[in-house]
This record gives C-alpha cells, sequence and structure tokens, in this order.
C-alpha cells in the first residue's frame, strides 16, 4: 500500500511539473496568432513568417486542412482547427438555442437593416450603449447533450485526418442572446438549479447558471481533446459577448484565451477600456488554471463596408496593448486583412519588432 502511495505521489508531482513547464514556456514564447481563411495558405504561412506571428487558425474541407497543417508544420508555424457551435444544418434544429420574443424580433430587425454596418451594430461584441444586440448567427445549445456529442464527433473526425494540426480552437461558444437560453432543456436545467441555489435572486442565479454551464462545457470538451490526442493544444475566443460578465476567459482550462481588448468596429473602444481589459486578460490570465496565457485578441477588418480600420488606428490599438500589459502575445482576426493590405502588415510588424526590442530590455 505504502509503494502503491509512494508511486501515485510520484506521477502527480510529475504531472504538476509538467503543467508548470508547459505555462512557464507560454510565458515566456509570445505566442501570436492569426483567425484566417485558406484563399491561400502559401502567402497565409509567408506572411505570418514575415511579420512575426507563429499559430494560424482555419476551418475548411478535410483535404484544404490537410494541406495547411502540413504546409503550416513544415514552415514551423502551428496551426489550429477552428471549430465553431453555429447552427450549421436542418438536422440540428432541435438543438437550437430559443431566444426570448423581443430577442427573436431584434434579430428579424437587425437582418432586414440594409446597412452593411446596421447602424451601430456590433456583431457580436459588447453593445454600443442603449442599443439591443442579439447574434445574427444562430448557435446550438450546450445544454443539450447531443450539442456535446456532436462536438466531439466533429473534433474527432478532424482530428484523425490532420494529424499535423497543432491544436483546437473553439469559437462562438456562447449565447445568441448574450445572456442565457430559454430552450425547455434550458429552462429545465435552470429550474434544478433555482431550486439548489434558493438563495440566490433570480436574475443572479440566471447569469451564474450560464456562466457555470457555459465553462463547464468548454473545459469538459477541452479535456476530451486532450484525452483524445495527448499534446494537443486547446485554445479560445471568448465570443460571443457574456453581458453578466465580459472577461470571464481566465476561468477556461485551455492554453491559450483570447479575450477582446479592441473590437474591430466604430464606435471603436477607448485608451483606456483597451487599457483596462488588457491588465485583466494578462494579469489574471492564471487565476485559475496554471497552463492557462491570456491573449489581448484584436479585431481588424480594411476597406470593408462593415469595418475599415485604418493603419493608424491600429497602430495606437497595439501601443496601448503594450504599454498596459507589457505583452507582445497577440490574436488578431481577420490574419487575411495582413495578407492584402501591406500598408497594415508593416503596421504590425514594425509593432511587434519594438516591443520585442523593448521586452528583451527589460529583462535585462
Amino acid at each position: 500500500m505504502f509503494a502503491r502511495h509512494s508511486l501515485l505521489l510520484q506521477a502527480a508531482a510529475v504531472l504538476a511539473v509538467a503543467v508548470w513547464a508547459s505555462a512557464a514556456h507560454a510565458q515566456a514564447f509570445p505566442w501570436r496568432a492569426g483567425w484566417c481563411g485558406l484563399k491561400d495558405p502559401e502567402k497565409l504561412v509567408a506572411c505570418a513568417k514575415l511579420i512575426g506571428f507563429n499559430a494560424l487558425i482555419a476551418h475548411s474541407t478535410p483535404e484544404r486542412m490537410v494541406e495547411f497543417s502540413e504546409l503550416a508544420r513544415q514552415s514551423g508555424i502551428e496551426s489550429y482547427y477552428w471549430f465553431s457551435l453555429s447552427f450549421g444544418g436542418k438536422e440540428r434544429e432541435p438543438f437550437r438555442q430559443v431566444m426570448e420574443p423581443g430577442d427573436d424580433k431584434q434579430f428579424v430587425e437587425l437582418n432586414a437593416d440594409a446597412d452593411p454596418a446596421k447602424h451601430g451594430y456590433q456583431f457580436g461584441g459588447e453593445p454600443v450603449p442603449g442599443n439591443h444586440d442579439v447574434l445574427l448567427t444562430p448557435l446550438l445549445c450546450f445544454h443539450r447533450p447531443e450539442v456535446k456529442a456532436f462536438a466531439q464527433q466533429q473534433i474527432r473526425e478532424r482530428l484523425e485526418v490532420c494529424p499535423a494540426l497543432t491544436g483546437v480552437a473553439f469559437d462562438y461558444f456562447g449565447y445568441q442572446n448574450y445572456r442565457c437560453c430559454h430552450c425547455p432543456q434550458s429552462e429545465k436545467l435552470f429550474a434544478e438549479y433555482r431550486q439548489a441555489h434558493p438563495d440566490l435572486p433570480p436574475d443572479k442565479a440566471l447569469d451564474q447558471f450560464s456562466l457555470e454551464t457555459l465553462v463547464t462545457f468548454n473545459n469538459e470538451l477541452a479535456t476530451y481533446v486532450r484525452q483524445l490526442r495527448p499534446g494537443a493544444k486547446l485554445a479560445t475566443h471568448v465570443y460571443p459577448v457574456f453581458l453578466p460578465q465580459p472577461l470571464y476567459g481566465n476561468q477556461l482550462d485551455v492554453d491559450y484565451c483570447w479575450q477582446t481588448v479592441a473590437w474591430f468596429f466604430q464606435p471603436y473602444w477607448s485608451a483606456e477600456k483597451i487599457r483596462q481589459y488588457t491588465h485583466t486578460v494578462v494579469d489574471e490570465q492564471a487565476r485559475y488554471h496554471p497552463r492557462a496565457v491570456g491573449i489581448p485578441f484584436v479585431g481588424v477588418y480594411v476597406g470593408r463596408p462593415v469595418g475599415d480600420k485604418s493603419p493608424e488606428r491600429l497602430a495606437e490599438e497595439l501601443r496601448v496593448i503594450w504599454e498596459a500589459g507589457k505583452t507582445s502575445r497577440l490574436s488578431v482576426c481577420s490574419f487575411n486583412e495582413f495578407v492584402d493590405h501591406p500598408e497594415v502588415r508593416l503596421v504590425v510588424k514594425q509593432a511587434l519588432s519594438e516591443q520585442q526590442s523593448a521586452a528583451s530590455e527589460i529583462k535585462q
């Protein structure tokens, strides 16, 4: 019995050291990731190496993902399967999230708005104060066991055919109304939660229930991926926004958690807000999970009807992020903008180069 107990203690110690070493490496490694469409994988990889990014996240057909992940591996770039819980098919209609009538009405009105920018709509980011936003992409309800099984199947099938993938990146893990789901299964589970937490006011209980079940779904799926492929890395973008607690990402047991510090669309976030969010993302990254690394996320669209962030604006956002977090770790969408627009590519390359030099001086 004593020998077995000693072996268990040794195994636990080895695991703790491994988690610590992984976290320490991630802290030192200036991990920079771009979310991209696979229009031209060769140009994407070349651009990443040119400007100092070392990870790319994409989704496409299995054949396309095999090509992309092999190319990335040969070039020393990490590659991630971009997996989302968006609706994606009539066969999953019974598992779709349900909103209240007022949210459904807003959904119809936003879809009917002919303005490409939809008059200040933030497309899943924090709404402009006074606006009523809902996500225009229907989402699956993660209170349904069928959705968990679907997610596991999709990830398993993609990892099986793409051995060169570094890992999986979660996206669209949230609520279409930014707070909760009202499908029968969600309402049933919430009623049980209320009974177990009778002292919580109804609104507080709903917020807490929604957040806890959202975090649990993320973490259980992350555990599944690690069991499926030991050594696989997990990443996530906290999106769409969860209004009761926008910066909950450090509760997610992933290797890299991207939380938005500067969004795509006007009105652009103030320097103070960027600074405040960056502090939270970086300073509180390992509050719950030692392996987790907080990554500031920046949204960039250039020359699109829905968004057109100037090089000067992007440079200013990167400057504030660096000053607030003293980190050159970064996640950006859409990375394709750096491929297509040399002036934006130059801004990022210069900013990251200057930040790397400053980081070296700080260490000295």
